[in-house]
């Protein structure tokens, strides 16, 4: 009993430190976007039909830029042209150590939530089909229920486009066979659950904005992580998933 009681503490301790450092480095993001918004914004070509950019698509020279500065938030600063380099590995398909690929993402969503926010029209409020963000193609949102009857939304974690989608169904595949799909949930998260789906052996986090306050929903993300591997255990051990 008492080694859980350290373990959790242990744990508690590490998470502060991990929102600390995520909260210096998302208010380094907002300075940056505010004094670069314009250049930035001219500087990108948008597609005529969706996804209308891609993360490979944005400027290397606004990327590498903040993502110099995220470094030097950090404490591990690092010359331009080193990054450029690691950048071209990171698109080759390399793997990038932990923290540096980290701030890397940090960046990347930075420099999309930005043309997203000056560039991309709200849409309309007919619900709108799932999977992959329309604005910038990427797989990495959540759902969200919001006040005060729980319409339903996806939000892109990347850019952080938001639109709204059916009540039900799968938000990776669309699929509506209720028999698939499994809500597991955590008292340690209220407000949160993971919808799994042994239809495409995908799984995705749902917000229940009436019963949890945020508006940071890429935080919530990350400190529910332990969810991400719940799901993964609970998909492995359906039969057809290994």
């Amino acid at each position: 009993m008492q080694t859980n009681i350290l373990n959790n503490e242990l744990n508690e301790l590490h998470l502060s430190a991990v929102r600390e450092n995520y909260l210096k480095l998302q208010a380094e993001i907002q300075l940056w976007q505010e004094s670069q918004a314009p250049e930035v914004v001219a500087g990108v070509q948008l597609a005529q039909t969706s996804p209308y950019f891609t993360l490979d698509s944005l400027p290397e020279d606004s990327i590498v830029e903040l993502w110099q500065r995220l470094n030097q938030v950090a404490g591990e600063p690092q010359e331009a042209a080193v990054l450029r380099i690691l950048l071209h590995k990171f698109k080759d398909g390399e793997t990038l150590e932990d923290a540096n690929a980290a701030r890397l993402q940090l960046a990347l969503a930075g420099i999309a939530q930005l043309i997203c926010q000056t560039s991309i029209n709200t849409p309309s409020e007919e619900n709108q089909s799932f999977g992959t963000c329309p604005v910038c193609g990427e797989k990495h949102f959540m759902t969200v229920l919001a006040r005060p009857l729980g319409k339903r939304y996806q939000k892109c974690l990347v850019c952080s486009y938001q639109r709204p989608v059916g009540a039900s169904g799968c938000a990776s595949c669309g699929s509506e066979d209720a028999k698939k799909q499994t809500y597991l949930k955590s008292e340690k998260y209220p407000g949160i659950e993971i919808g799994v789906c042994s239809d495409c052996g995908s799984y995705f986090k749902q917000v229940d904005l009436r019963e949890l306050n945020t508006q940071d929903l890429v935080w919530e993300d990350i400190r529910t992580m332990p969810l991400n591997y719940a799901a993964e255990q609970w998909l492995a051990g359906q039969k057809g998933w290994n």
